[in-house]
């Protein structure tokens, strides 16, 4: 019978494939998610549940006034979650003129004729 301690190997394997936190569907909000077919190069926070959050650069496939769906490349493949929307700053060295007007011009629509929520 074999041994049933854990090796180093077998427990970083278990460990690197931990997803990330991701937000419920209840997060969302009324508004639906905006997807698009050319990601916008962000730097987003995201958390895991057994290390530090940490901050990555990825890229905003769909977002509303809430949440955005990030994406990024680790060691084991695509990695996504979904994160608060303050969560995200677009990387700006990455973003012409064109990309960044859509890009403000999506979210501005997306939280128009909203008041702006109070803070706790």
């Amino acid at each position: 019978m074999g041994s049933t301690k854990v090796s180093e190997q077998m427990l970083e394997i278990v460990v690197s494939n931990i997803a990330p936190c991701t937000l419920p569907a209840a997060a969302y909000g009324p508004q639906p998610i905006e997807w698009h077919n050319d990601p916008a190069p962000v730097w987003a926070w995201v958390s895991w549940p057994h290390r530090a959050t940490e901050r990555l650069e990825a890229f905003a496939r769909g977002w509303n006034d809430r949440v955005v769906i990030v994406e990024w490349t680790a060691d084991r493949g695509t990695l996504s979650t979904v994160v608060w929307r303050n969560a995200v700053t677009r990387r700006e060295e990455d973003f012409d003129a064109t990309e960044r007007r859509a890009l403000t011009s999506s979210v501005h629509a997306a939280t128009a004729g909203r008041p702006p929520r109070a803070r706790p």
